[in-house]
């Protein structure tokens, strides 16, 4: 370790997912592996959502420890990558003493878990992994406490785009593309000199899979095809998934 390393914090991004179920090298690992390789930071550490922040989405995805095990499956192989159970460590506190029922209202969002993790780890500097409409939504305050969070990781914030392997870029893509430089444009507005934003911008490839479809949970969510799910996800989470007759594969479908 050096003299440099010894004296800094440590470096660590966070990457928030609802892993329902996780992706392959077109979708979550690809991302996770671009993260690991960059060198911007000590450790990845992937956050499985606990308890949706919508109340019409909770009890609807698979139970958290499947989701935990498949990450676990999954980034198992890249180093300096740790599957977090951070959220639901953070939900059983703020919600302790509390009944069942009372539970159901409940909602943890981003800024409570952050100000727990920098709590139990204030020698860690954290950096958020935000895909691009998800970094928009957080600049432009459509998240749960949005300025709370972009000052508790004091502005740090890696964006990725996903871009079609196509030689010209779509119209979406370019709208996002000037949004995406407009957000930053207004951190850098917003925040005083001794503090400057930090945004890094990424491109990630999006990819379909050979059949034509979309690399995303929802499409591994709703077929049977293994050759679609193949191309989709890793071969062990697609073993775990058909093995625990998960999602497509339910006898209760």
């Amino acid at each position: 370790m050096t003299d440099e390393s010894k004296r800094r914090k440590r470096r660590v991004c966070l990457f928030g997912l609802s892993a329902d179920p996780p992706t392959g090298s077109g979708g979550h690992l690809g991302i996770v592996s671009h993260l690991a390789s960059i060198e911007m930071f000590d450790q990845v550490r992937i956050l499985p959502v606990y308890s949706h922040m919508f109340a019409s989405k909770r009890g609807k995805q698979a139970p958290f420890q499947s989701r935990i095990q498949m990450c676990q499956l999954l980034f198992k192989d890249i180093p300096n990558v740790i599957v977090s159970e951070a959220e639901r460590i953070c939900f059983e506190q703020v919600s302790d003493g509390l009944d069942d029922k009372q539970k159901e209202s409940v909602r943890v969002g981003t800024a409570d878990l952050l100000t727990m993790l920098i709590n139990d780890e204030p020698n860690i500097e954290f950096t958020l992994a935000l895909g691009a409409d998800t970094f928009i939504d957080l600049v432009n305050g459509k998240w749960r406490r949005s300025e709370e969070v972009l000052k508790l990781v004091e502005y740090r914030i890696v964006v990725f785009r996903r871009l079609t392997e196509e030689d010209n870029a779509s119209s979406e893509e370019i709208q996002q593309h000037d949004e995406v430089k407009e957000c930053i444009t207004k951190l850098q507005q917003r925040v005083d000199s001794t503090t400057p934003a930090s945004i890094t911008v990424t491109q990630i490839s999006a990819t379909k899979s050979e059949m034509g479809v979309s690399v995303s949970s929802s499409a591994a969510r709703n077929t049977t095809d293994e050759a679609i799910l193949r191309e989709i996800l890793s071969a062990n989470v697609l073993d775990y998934i058909r093995e625990r007759k998960m999602y497509a594969f339910s006898d209760f479908r």
